[in-house]
Formats: structure tokens, C-alpha cells, sequence
């Protein structure tokens, strides 16, 4: 279970005050009970010496003088015959001498035996417990204070919590800058510093990347242009397909960027893996005039993603898989919602999640080709899209799974439905605006 800072400084805070009013209660009690005993003895004490002078010289003046040294002073005849009452009840007429204590709401009195009648005297002396109970409000205020002033130090990460969480979901223009003087504070202002340099790395690499596109731009429409100026046609459509090749490889650098820097905003579609498979032999460059490596179960399933970032995924695991088989095929089989790519060879020779970093190069010389981007780049693709990655390997054939991509139904072009089947193109026919209008589903 996750409590919060706060939770926990306010669980110590009660516990705090719990100890501190059970400690109070006890100190409070134990000094009350003590002071009660001590007053019980001096009274007591003050009884005895008035008897001893009494019995031994019956000096009342002495007493008097005692008596009103000591702190007491004749009360009225009220109190006295309250008191009288008590003495009654208590003592059942028995003489025990010439002066008695007794205490009455919370009053102590010297009951004096003075020739055959009674004088009564009251200690002036009052026990007051205030300093304890001052002691104990100005403990409470200074664990309440104590409380405040952490909680109010502590504050500051609430909202340190809640610009991170602003950073994360690519808000840009965050600000954690503090002049509050302590830790906390130096914290906000380091990740203040460090949203600033990553901002101005990101600014960076943008630019670094967009005068890339911007200058490889301008020489592939040139030579496209030139290109079309050919009188021959086979070398003419041959480098009109790879400046096409270069114009998509740009287009997909930008997307890419885009994924990397989470700018990329993703749209579901449906789409004919037909059309995707169209798409992705172009971008691979795949001669028209020759047989595909590319197979494929069926040519009707209907892929719901998006479809300029499953190409890039798609693109980039078949590209793998006819660049590592043996016989350089590749196929693509659809099992319930899921998209499976094969490749005949040998297995992988290190644990799949490995091959999914950026840079990973295999400790086989045969399979370290490239940068070891390309799975990566699959894994983000697919991780936009919400879908995702699996291997296994099964009779002799490298499997890559990707889960739930597929719609159950799929479009049979064959079929004499009402609705009017999608219309048939040749490979490397097909272009965007065709491909948008035979969306089934």
C-alpha cells in the first residue's frame, strides 16, 4: 500500500500529540497527587503543633498568633456551621483534641476548640495548577506549530509533483524555479535546470534534424526532375522509384523524430494489409518486375492502426526478416487478431528483450548488420499504438507476433456482397488517396 509524505507526516503528528497528552495527563496527575499529599502532611503538621502548645501551656493567644502566621484566618459562622456538620458526621461527637483539619470544596479549615466553643479557620493559601496547564497548551502549540511549518516546507512538492507530470505529458513551458532555501527548493531548482537543457537539446536536435531534411530535400527533387528528362524508360522509372525511395526514407526520418520526441500525433484507421504491403515494397525498393519475397496467407485482412506508423513498424520487421533468412522470404500469416512475420533460420542467439534496446549488436558477426536501431524502432512504433511484440521460434522459423492489430472480419474481394468490393490495383499501383477509399469494416 502507497501512502503520500503528507499522510505519513500527519500519522507522526498524531502520534506525536497522542504521547504528548498521555505524558502531560500522567506528569499532571503524579505532581497533583503529590502536592495534595504534601499540603494533607504540613496541615497536619500545623494540627499537631497547635495541640502540643494547647496541652501544654493553653496559650490561645500563641495559637492565634500561629495561626495567622502560618496563613489562616477566622472565617464566617456559614462555613463554620458547614463545617460542624461534617465534623459531626464524621467524628460522632468524639473529643480528639483542641484543633482539627478538615477540607470542604476544595477549602482547608482549622476547626479550633476555644472554652466550650468552636473557632474556625481558613488557609488563605490556594493550590493553583495553572503553570502546569500553561506548560501543557504551550507544548500543544509548539507541536502544532512544528506540524505547520513542515507541512508548509513540504507543500512545494506538491507542486514540483504536479509540473513533472506536466513535463512528462510534454508540456514544454513548465517552470519549477523556487526561493525557498533548503532542500526541497534545491531540488525544484535542478529540475528546473534540467527541464531547461532538455528543452534546449530537443530545440536542438529538431533543427539539427530539419536542416538535414531541408538540404536532402532540394538535390532528390532535383534529380527527380532530371530523372523524367530520360529518354530511356527502364533507367528513367528505375531512378524515378529511388528518389521516391530517398522522398519516403525523409519522411519517415520525421516521423520517427516525431515518435522519439512523443510530437507524434497518432490516428486510428482501418486499412487493407494489401495496401500496407504495397507501401512497404516501394519503401524497400522490391523490383515490381520480379516475384515478391513478401507472402502473404491472405491479402484481405483489415489492419486497425495507425497506418503511417504500422508501416514504419511492418517496414522495418520485414526488412529484418528477408535480410537474416536463408532464403531471403519472408512471410506473413493472420492468426485470430494477430499479425504474425516469419522468416526461415536459425534462432536468436541472445534473450529477445536484448535485440529491443537502441544500439544492441548481436554477438554473432553474421547478424551484426546496421545500427541496431531497428528493433527499437519497431518496439516505439508499436508501443504508440498500443500493440504489442512477441517472439518464438517454431520449426525452423524465426516468428514475430503482433498482437491484437487484426479485425476479426476481413474483406473478401471475391464476394458478391452489396456493398461493391475494393478495386483491384497491381503492386505498386496503389497511391494515398486510393488507399483511404478501400477502408472496410
Amino acid at each position: 500500500m502507497r501512502f503520500s509524505i503528507f499522510f505519513k507526516v500527519f500519522v507522526l503528528f498524531m502520534i506525536t500529540l497522542f504521547s504528548f497528552g498521555a505524558f502531560a495527563y500522567y506528569f499532571v496527575s503524579s505532581q497533583i497527587n503529590h502536592e495534595n499529599y504534601q499540603n494533607e502532611m504540613r496541615h497536619y503538621q500545623f494540627v499537631t503543633t497547635i495541640n502540643e502548645i494547647l496541652n501544654n501551656y493553653s496559650d490561645y493567644r500563641s495559637v492565634e498568633d500561629y495561626l495567622y502566621k502560618i496563613g489562616f484566618r477566622e472565617t464566617t459562622i456559614e462555613n463554620l456551621e458547614k463545617v460542624l456538620a461534617k465534623r459531626h458526621r464524621q467524628l460522632r461527637h468524639r473529643d480528639i483534641g483542641y484543633a482539627e483539619v478538615f477540607k470542604f470544596n476544595d477549602m482547608v479549615f482549622i476547626l479550633l476548640k476555644k472554652k466550650g466553643h468552636f473557632v474556625l479557620y481558613r488557609d488563605l493559601h490556594t493550590i493553583s495548577y495553572r503553570n502546569y496547564f500553561f506548560a501543557i497548551t504551550a507544548g500543544l502549540l509548539l507541536i502544532l506549530s512544528l506540524f505547520l511549518f513542515v507541512l508548509q516546507s513540504l507543500l512545494p512538492l506538491r507542486e514540483l509533483r504536479l509540473q513533472v507530470n506536466r513535463f512528462a505529458k510534454g508540456d514544454k513551458s513548465v517552470s519549477c524555479k523556487s526561493k525557498q532555501k533548503d532542500e526541497i527548493g534545491d531540488l525544484a531548482n535542478e529540475f528546473d535546470n534540467c527541464i531547461q537543457k532538455i528543452n534546449a537539446m530537443n530545440e536542438s536536435r529538431i533543427l539539427f534534424l530539419r536542416s538535414i531534411m531541408h538540404e536532402l530535400r532540394t538535390p532528390i527533387a532535383k534529380g527527380r526532375i532530371l530523372s523524367e528528362m530520360l529518354k530511356e524508360e527502364l533507367p528513367q522509372k528505375r531512378f524515378i522509384s529511388i528518389f521516391e525511395r530517398l522522398n519516403m526514407l525523409i519522411e519517415q526520418f520525421a516521423r520517427i523524430e516525431q515518435l522519439a520526441s512523443k510530437n507524434y500525433g497518432r490516428s486510428k484507421e482501418k486499412f487493407l494489409i494489401s495496401d500496407l504491403i504495397d507501401k512497404i515494397e516501394k519503401m524497400l525498393l522490391i523490383d515490381e518486375d520480379k516475384e515478391s519475397p513478401i507472402h502473404m496467407s491472405s491479402s484481405n485482412y483489415i489492419i486497425e492502426a495507425d497506418f503511417d506508423l504500422f508501416s514504419i513498424a511492418l517496414k522495418n520487421m520485414i526488412d529484418n526478416a528477408i535480410k537474416y533468412s536463408d532464403d531471403k522470404q519472408v512471410f506473413l500469416d493472420f492468426i485470430g487478431n494477430d499479425l504474425v512475420v516469419s522468416n526461415k533460420g536459425e534462432p536468436l542467439k541472445e534473450d529477445f528483450e536484448k535485440y529491443l534496446q537502441p544500439y544492441f549488436k548481436s554477438s554473432n558477426p553474421s547478424q551484426a548488420h546496421g545500427f541496431g536501431l531497428g528493433m527499437y524502432i519497431i518496439k516505439k512504433a508499436l508501443e504508440a499504438m498500443g500493440l504489442n511484440l512477441s517472439y518464438h521460434y517454431s520449426k525452423g522459423k524465426n516468428c514475430f507476433t503482433i498482437h491484437d492489430c487484426v479485425l476479426n472480419s476481413y474483406c473478401d474481394l471475391e464476394s458478391d456482397e452489396e456493398l461493391p468490393p475494393p478495386r483491384k490495383f497491381e503492386r505498386g499501383e496503389r497511391n494515398e488517396g486510393d488507399r483511404k477509399s478501400q477502408l472496410w469494416g
